[in-house]
């Protein structure tokens, strides 16, 4: 059996799930994960927002420890979205990393497996990979 991480990061769109993050209709500006006042203006009235599926690679890490629940090695990044922000994630698809990851780089989001829960449950996230773009060139 699979299920999400965070069922609400996710919103179901035409073109399947994506994250979902809210706007401020005082400032206009966009947060991930959603929120309830705005962080920035302490304004009450935000509004859900899918956030895009694309975006450019802004930093990376190549992590040989962590969490337990996490396989290793695994890269660590931030990704920076049109509606900009930048959200922490994981990479996938990217090896040899020192071959393929280049910051500025377009990657789209995937849902994946991030780890399995004490029930032997596959538990599935985002992440992020070269974009098939980036692949080709």
């Amino acid at each position: 059996m699979e299920k999400l991480l965070e069922e609400r990061w996710f919103t179901e769109t035409p073109d399947g799930l994506c994250l979902v993050g809210t706007r401020c209709m005082a400032c206009e500006k966009v947060f991930f994960p959603r929120k309830e006042v705005c962080p920035d203006c302490y304004e009450g009235v935000l509004v859900d927002v899918p956030l895009s599926k694309r975006g450019k690679l802004h930093a990376f890490t190549l992590s040989v420890m962590g969490p337990p629940h996490l396989d290793k090695p695994y890269v660590a990044a931030f990704v920076d979205l049109p509606e900009g922000i930048k959200v922490y994630t994981l990479l996938t698809d990217c090896e040899p990393v020192k071959e393929v990851v280049r910051v500025g780089m377009d990657v789209e989001m995937v849902i994946e497996r991030i780890m399995e829960d004490e029930a032997g449950n596959e538990v599935l996230g985002y992440k992020f990979r070269p974009s098939r773009t980036e692949k080709a060139s």
